[in-house]
């Protein structure tokens, strides 16, 4: 009987002890577009091989590569089943939806690195649940497709432009911005009147080309990681000649579709992006870098450790600027990749991200929180980190 008692004892124990792991821990969930993604990679990195070595309280649990708005909620659901406290994401299907779900389940929505329109984040900024955005905003995104294009002309590339416009007729605000941006900038610059208006162009579900005697510019949407959308792109680049690509996402395998055609991409800091800046085919790189992310975490680390209320505006999800970094030389993207990827000295360790957290540091504020998130420049990194030249 003693033995008996023993062994269920020992059982017991063993059922207990995940649970027992478990108590203490806050669980985020992770909700990403495609996990092949060389910046979902980084971000991934930086998250569960960073944070959750260095804040022992936190375990992510990552969705798989969402594709439809059902997706998504299925996965925040499935997550909140599963105890998950919180959700950073890095798209959105449909904002409301997904915040209100979240509210069901008593459980935070945060957009990690990304855009929406005002009208969306308007719609669900009193929602206490909503913890706000962190990302370049409109004016940034714009930005970033203006000076691509910008670089190409100056550089006297030629006049024919291959314009991959990815999710901008799909809802995607941030995809919508960089193309209207491109197509603003060559219109200028070309002094061309096109025979639709740019944002139609941006937003076309279709490959379209307009012409004129000085420029000619082809726009291509899709997801181009997806098969369907790729093939369609292959096609539309392989009837034509282009004397530069511009791509407002990364270009998967039509990198090997566009051979040594000058390239410039709106994407991140990452290895397969060394070795095109290296080789010589990509020559302009507007970026986020895998940290970047920090501050976003440190917001939602102090929401589900009780500290929401104290890190809105005015009881107001917030909206938080972080641009990009801009290379234009192998050089230059070379020395930024360096101190983006390095294990060692993250652009946001920590030492930075403790300091805005509640837990850490009593006085932690919103204020401090944002002044550091908006501290994402490659020069104000390498004078938090000591790396910059004297």
């Amino acid at each position: 009987m003693k033995r008996l008692m023993a062994m269920l004892l020992i059982l017991a124990i063993g059922l207990c002890l995940p649970a027992m792991a478990e108590e203490g821990v806050h669980k985020i969930g992770v909700i990403v577009y495609n996990t092949a993604d060389d910046e979902v990679l980084g971000f991934k990195e930086y998250l569960k091989g960073y944070i959750e070595q260095n804040f022992e309280m936190v375990k992510f649990v990552y969705s798989g590569s969402i594709t439809s708005r059902e997706e998504e909620l299925d996965f925040i659901q499935t997550a909140c089943d599963q105890g998950v406290e919180g959700f950073m994401s890095f798209l959105t299907q449909d904002l409301q939806a997904e915040v209100a779900l979240c509210e069901q389940n008593r459980a935070y929505y945060l957009l990690a690195s990304g855009t929406v329109s005002a009208e969306d984040f308007e719609a669900v900024e009193q929602n206490p649940w909503f913890l706000g955005t962190f990302g370049p905003g409109q004016p940034f995104e714009f930005q970033a497709g203006a000076d691509m294009a910008r670089f190409f002309i100056r550089e006297k590339v030629g006049s024919r432009y291959f314009v991959l416009s990815g999710g901008a007729p799909l809802g995607n605000e941030m995809h919508y911005q960089r193309a209207l941006g491109i197509l603003d900038t060559l219109s200028s610059a070309y002094g061309a009147t096109f025979s639709q208006p740019r944002e139609a162009l941006a937003r076309s579900e279709e490959p379209v080309t307009v012409e004129t005697d000085r420029v000619r510019v082809t726009l291509c949407p899709g997801y181009i990681s997806r098969e369907s959308f790729f093939d369609i792109a292959k096609a539309a680049f392989e009837a034509g000649e282009y004397d530069a690509v511009l791509s407002v996402l990364p270009p998967a395998e039509m990198v090997n579709v566009i051979g040594k055609t000058p390239l410039g991409m709106v994407d991140s800091y990452n290895t397969r992006n060394l070795q095109l800046v290296t080789d010589g085919t990509l020559r302009f790189v507007v970026g986020k870098y895998s940290s970047i992310i920090g501050p976003a975490f440190a917001l939602m680390l102090n929401a589900v450790t009780g500290y929401a209320d104290e890190f809105r505006d005015n009881g107001r999800a917030i909206q938080v600027t972080q641009g990009f970094w801009v290379s234009d030389s192998a050089e230059d993207y070379s020395e930024k990749y360096a101190l983006s990827a390095s294990a060692a000295m993250n652009a946001y360790n920590f030492d930075d991200l403790s300091r805005v957290t509640k837990i850490y540091n009593p006085d932690a504020d919103l204020n401090a929180l944002v002044a550091l998130a908006e501290a994402y420049s490659y020069r104000a990194v390498q004078a938090r980190r000591g790396t910059r030249e004297k």
